[in-house]
């Protein structure tokens, strides 16, 4: 079975708060589930009492956050990861967290699989509110590019024979990639850190 990617704007408080707290993720992510405020407390029998009466207070945030739009690429994210960064397979989760050009002049940028993640969880990994605004810069500027060259330069790098059939199965995936560029836009725009389920 493939791999699915989910992308989640946090603010960096609640970043923090999953960073600190393993079942800080699950209220978030179950957070579109719960109708009922009091239904996250179900995860009371695994906290220790004092711990539980510490994460009390960052549940309505927690809950707020976790309602806000995802961005589900599911297991496109490895098509747009090889646009990306001319990567795939197990390269794309450990891609590095910079924004380079090679010597063929290739802009590539991580904006799927950030190397930074939970502590407790390999599985969540995440961009700081900072590393989003640089994501977001490079992606506009992968967009003013043009797909056909950028692709050709792709596939030299991957060492890969560049075929127009490249090209025309890109276009199918040109609209997720404007909605993931949107979606880093808002983000930023807003100050937010990007959440990256991987599951």
């Amino acid at each position: 079975m493939s791999t699915a990617i989910v992308l989640s704007q946090v603010s960096s408080k609640v970043l923090e708060k999953l960073k600190e707290n393993p079942y800080a993720y699950d209220v978030f992510f179950e957070a579109i589930t719960i109708s009922d405020p009091n239904d996250w407390q179900e995860f009371k029998s695994v906290f220790h009492q004092q711990d539980f009466d510490e994460f009390k207070a960052d549940v309505p945030r927690l809950l707020a956050e976790g309602k806000n739009r995802w961005l589900y690429l599911g297991e496109n994210w490895q098509t747009i990861q090889f646009y990306l960064t001319a990567t795939c397979g197990e390269e794309d989760l450990i891609f590095p967290n910079s924004y380079s050009k090679d010597g063929n002049d290739l802009l590539r940028v991580n904006a799927v699989t950030s190397v930074n993640y939970l502590k407790y969880e390999r599985s969540i990994r995440y961009f700081t509110a900072d590393e989003v605004k640089d994501v977001g810069e490079e992606l506009s500027r992968v967009a003013q590019e043009d797909d056909r060259e950028r692709l050709r330069k792709i596939c030299q790098k991957a060492k890969v024979k560049f075929w127009e059939r490249e090209y025309e199965n890109w276009l199918e995936y040109t609209e997720l990639f404007n909605e993931l560029i949107d979606y880093y836009k808002d983000a930023a725009d807003q100050g937010n850190a990007m959440l990256i389920s991987i599951g």
